[in-house]
């Protein structure tokens, strides 16, 4: 028969057990998740991207920058007010292919790099809700691509974690090495990044970066 101790474990075990499964919960990152009454994000953003150059003739690399900006404000009625806005600049010989009576949407598609970084971004999304955000914690996806869980970094403010993308593949010499792909940092409670940088090559070719954030 069980004895009043052996009860007592149990249930201190089974409150354990509760509380520790609330804080794995807090400690996943979904994207796309506001729950404040009031988020403001700012970032600068900076792709790097090749284009031919007629007096050089040859390529030449670009850096483009740009600023984005999302507020959300929570409403009567469960609707939410979302405001948007980007500001870049433009050469004045340029104004005319940049801007439109569509508000300049037509040209920011040549700041974004190609959308390398939404490949990226979407198998984060997908897989970081089932990752536990702790330093040395690997998944692996299904691509055969790696997200590992590396370090803490405070970005505007704001604490996360710094998780980074690679595969593995094989060098001339037979080793085993690591091709990094993408690098995030990610809070538990904001629903957007503190920071991206995605990868060819070793190189930067997209970064984003938050530079002042508030939530009320």
């Amino acid at each position: 028969m069980m004895n009043r101790k052996s009860l007592l474990g149990i249930l201190i075990a089974a409150v354990v057990f509760v509380l520790s499964g609330a804080v794995y919960a807090q400690d996943l990152w979904q994207s796309n998740r506001f729950t404040a009454d009031y988020e403001r994000f700012y970032y600068e953003i900076v792709s790097n991207t090749t284009e031919w150059d007629y007096d050089l003739f040859e390529e030449v690399k670009v850096e483009n920058r740009f600023n984005q900006l999302l507020e959300l404000k929570k409403a009567d009625d469960g609707l939410v007010e979302v405001t948007q806005g980007y500001s870049y600049m433009v050469p004045q010989d340029q104004l005319s292919d940049q801007l439109s009576f569509m508000g300049g949407m037509f040209g920011l598609p040549l700041f974004l790099g190609g959308g390398e970084w939404l490949g990226e971004w979407m198998f984060l999304a997908m897989f970081a809700s089932e990752l536990e955000l702790e330093v040395g914690n690997t998944m692996q996806l299904f691509d055969g691509s790696r997200v590992r869980v590396v370090d803490e970094e405070t970005v505007a403010g704001v604490r996360g974690y710094v998780v980074r993308k690679f595969y593995r593949e094989t060098d001339e010499d037979g080793n085993r090495i690591d091709v990094l792909t993408s690098e995030w940092v990610i809070a538990p409670d904001v629903g957007w990044p503190l920071r991206v940088n995605v990868y060819q090559e070793d190189e930067v070719v997209y970064s984003m970066t938050l530079l002042e954030y508030e939530r009320k």
